[in-house]
């Protein structure tokens, strides 16, 4: 059995925990950068009894789930107008999917966080010869651009249990994911944060979604309860007369930032948020260039409304 040898295939459930969605290698399977799967997280039940001796007491097993941490490679579908590859991942992580193909030359999906009704998703993880599936899996999101890195999306997974099975690898397809395109100046633009332009080095973003395996007698399912989603950047320091964020962050104001990946339609990727609250800048060194590294906390506006991802 090796390590470099598995698989994921996933699928969205037509209701949470349907019990009959099954994942389709030749649809289903995904491209990942990484995989790392526990497959029993939680926690055990302490049992205390009194003996006429020392020693550990025996302890019950608890509710259990499995959790899957994957990554990809952050790109549109390469199709104005198509999902890409990731988004039924993403939707499970309390994200909407809306796509709009009413204007020829403008067609985009969108992604935008909701706080209900979430999709579920089922997942086959193949580590070699081992089968481990999940059910009613939600999750939450990170995203990560960094310069001369490639965009990655982090979703980590977490599902009801299955019993672990013995199965042969996949035979998977993989033909609907499309090439990253590396972060840096011929394919990303300038970040803009409070309507300036500035060159950047990194960029992080992550919905830390509160989702739990909720251990109610009868009740045993994954729950999304919430989100406190944040970030960071890194930017060439502008300077006080273009922008002062040492006094922008003293005084609590918010303001928009924006950031555009790939130029050509079918490769673009826009984040949008419209108000973000930034804390304490810090100075930092770019090959002898003054930066500024500063953590944001994205804030809604009329709600769900706080960060957008736009494939266009």
């Amino acid at each position: 059995m090796r390590t470099n040898r598995r698989a994921m295939l996933f699928a969205l459930e037509s209701q949470y925990n349907d019990g009959s969605t099954t994942p389709d290698a030749a649809t289903d399977a995904l491209l990942m950068r990484s995989i790392n799967v526990t497959p029993l997280s939680g926690s055990d039940i302490e049992r205390s009894f009194i003996r006429p001796y020392y020693g550990n007491s025996p302890k019950a097993p608890g509710e259990k789930h499995i959790q899957a941490e994957i990554e990809f490679e952050l790109s549109p579908s390469g199709d104005v107008g198509t999902a890409p590859a990731w988004g039924k991942v993403l939707r499970t992580c309390g994200w909407s999917e809306v796509i709009d193909t009413s204007t020829p030359g403008e067609e985009s999906v969108t992604y935008a966080m909701v706080s209900e009704d979430e999709d579920s998703g089922v997942f086959f993880a193949h580590i070699d010869g081992n089968l481990h599936k999940g059910r009613g899996a939600h999750g939450t999101a990170q995203l990560t651009l960094n310069a001369e890195n490639m965009p990655v999306l982090k979703v980590t997974l977490y599902a009801l249990i299955s019993p672990v099975t013995k199965a042969e690898l996949p035979t998977v397809d993989l033909t609907s994911w499309v090439d990253g395109l590396a972060v840096n100046t011929v394919n990303t633009e300038k970040l803009q944060v409070f309507g300036a332009a500035s060159p950047f080095s990194e960029f992080s973003f992550d919905q830390a979604g509160d989702v739990k395996q909720r251990k109610v007698v009868g009740a045993n399912d994954i729950a999304i309860t919430g989100r406190s989603p944040s970030g960071s950047f890194t930017i060439d320091d502008p300077g006080v007369d273009i922008v002062n964020f040492f006094e922008k962050s003293q005084n609590a104001e918010t303001g928009p930032l924006k950031l555009v990946h790939g130029k050509e339609a079918g490769s673009i990727i826009e984040i949008n948020m419209p108000s973000i609250g930034i804390e304490s800048p810090t100075y930092a060194d770019g090959d002898g260039v003054q930066m500024l590294s500063m953590n944001y906390a994205p804030q809604p506006v009329d709600g769900n409304d706080e960060v957008t991802i736009v494939c266009k």
